[in-house]
């Protein structure tokens, strides 16, 4: 097949031009000449059938040679209307037989130009010819056709990176990898792709970043090579009472780097090649997994605290006995290590009271006993120690210094009643909780301690409450009856 326009031979099926670029018509545009054609085309049947039927009817003429003039135009239009019935079927099938060509014209070309299979079978045979620029063309118009064909996209990228367009190429397999639509065959060839552009430059970390950012577990799967993820503990960080073998883990086949001061393990610093055995102390250990082509995890670390040793026993200011002043009891432990204590209770462990300073002992005798708790949870001996406080001597009495604190903050508006009601908040109860007596600062006299307790019901339906300090506290002077305002600071109660 030669062009229309250049002359020049065509490769069957082609609808441009490589030499000219013109287009190919495979149906005849019909123009006014076209149609003036078929026009003339269908009047000369049209006559040709006239004429057969003037034929026909030879003897009737030569019978009837003399007629009048009206007889003979009567004749005539009856004689030309019997004629154009009977040529109307003619017309018909001329009609038919052009319009049949014309569709089957028109179908091949559609059929031709639509048909993507063929643009890829065309786009292969014009590789083979080195015809590079049609085959990108074919390509091109196939995608066009069918873009949910990753086939076609994936040989068109192929084709790219055969003629060295590799960033084209790149292009083309990434929007294949990330697509949502393209399936896991698909995905393993642009991945493949990817893989041998970076390669190439050795940009492995590139490759690794894309596999992060992929979905696809079973594409991340085949390329895990490429991948660097953290390494594992075999024991997560903590405080231990025994030594502690740690052993660490990475997926792949390169290797783990470590430290144990805290600092960023690279390539230089020490190669795992054994579980790590942490003796007594605090250890922290970094770690970094590279893999064989370059590529480095993020950096773990976990701290490892290994106390193996017994706390010793508090250290206590006071020794049991009688004493009619306050008390104060300050106890001390090692560096590390805290301090719960009960009264008149269990042996203290961690669910005790914790001691934080500002202890006095209680009024009458009670028994302290106190224990140290180190960071590994290991416990100490316990210490006890058995207290009198004897305040006979007072003006006003425990009980009586609760009923001044009372009526002073029902005339200052706290509270309601000496029940505690609380003014616009019905729910809530304040109560004055007797403590011990306490010494502020370096004064010689003693008050009473009490602390401000919010007794407020949570659910009313069911009557439950809730019961907690609301951090405010107050001493009653023992012999004035003078009620002051406290705070606790610095393990310390002094007067705001």
């Amino acid at each position: 097949m030669n062009c229309p326009k250049c002359g020049r031979p065509m490769k069957e099926g082609m609808l441009y031009c490589e030499h000219c670029g013109g287009e190919v018509n495979l149906v005849p545009e019909f123009d006014t000449q076209v149609e003036q054609s078929i026009a003339e085309s269908m009047q000369e049947v049209m006559h040709q059938g006239f004429e057969e039927k003037e034929s026909e009817d030879p003897v009737k003429k030569e019978t009837d040679p003399v007629h009048n003039k009206k007889g003979t135009d009567s004749a005539d239009k009856k004689s030309f209307n019997k004629k154009r019935i009977l040529a109307l079927p003619c017309l018909l099938a001329v009609v038919v037989i052009i319009l049949t060509v014309i569709a089957l014209i028109s179908s091949r070309r559609s059929s031709w130009y639509a048909s993507a299979q063929q643009q890829l079978a065309s786009a292969r045979d014009y590789l083979e010819e080195g015809r590079y620029e049609s085959a990108e063309e074919c390509y091109l118009r196939a995608i066009e056709l069918e873009p949910e064909q990753w086939e076609y996209q994936l040989e068109l990228a192929e084709f790219y990176a055969g003629m060295g367009r590799e960033d084209e190429a790149f292009q083309i397999y990434r929007s294949v990898l990330m697509s949502e639509e393209a399936d896991s065959e698909a995905k393993l060839q642009a991945c493949q792709g990817i893989v041998d552009y970076y390669s190439t430059v050795g940009d492995y970390r590139s490759i690794a970043q894309i596999l992060v950012e992929l979905g696809d577990e079973k594409v991340r799967e085949v390329f895990a090579d490429y991948l660097a993820e953290p390494v594992t503990f075999s024991q997560p960080e903590g405080i231990f009472t025994d030594s502690v073998i740690l052993k660490l883990s990475a997926e792949g086949s390169g290797s783990i780097y470590y430290t144990l001061d805290g600092t960023e393990p690279d390539e230089n610093g020490e190669l795992y090649l054994s579980p790590l055995y942490l003796e007594e102390g605090t250890t922290v250990v970094s770690v970094v997994y590279i893999n064989r082509y370059g590529v480095r995890s993020t950096v773990s670390t976990a701290t490892y605290l290994i106390d193996t040793s017994t706390p010793y026993p508090p250290e206590l200011s006071a020794y049991s006995g009688k004493y009619d002043y306050p008390l104060e009891i300050v106890a001390d432990a090692e560096e590390g290590s805290l301090i719960y204590y009960t009264v008149d209770g269990d042996i203290p462990d961690t669910d005790s009271t914790l001691y934080d300073g500002g202890l006095y002992a209680e009024e009458g005798t009670h028994t302290y006993r106190f224990v140290a708790v180190s960071e590994a949870g290991l416990v100490s001996d316990v210490i006890s120690r058995t207290f009198t406080i004897d305040f006979s001597w007072a003006e006003y009495s425990s009980d009586e210094a609760w009923a001044l604190l009372v009526d002073a903050q029902i005339e200052a508006g706290v509270i309601m009643d000496t029940g505690g009601t609380v003014a616009d908040h019905p729910e809530y109860v304040y109560i004055y909780q007797y403590l011990f007596p306490v010494s502020l600062d370096s004064e010689e006299n003693a008050f009473y301690l009490f602390a401000e307790v919010n007794r407020e019901t949570a659910v009313s339906e069911t009557g439950t409450t809730i019961q907690y300090r609301t951090g405010m506290y107050y001493g009653v002077d023992c012999s004035a009856g003078e009620i002051v305002t406290l705070s606790f600071s610095g393990g310390r109660y002094v007067r705001e």
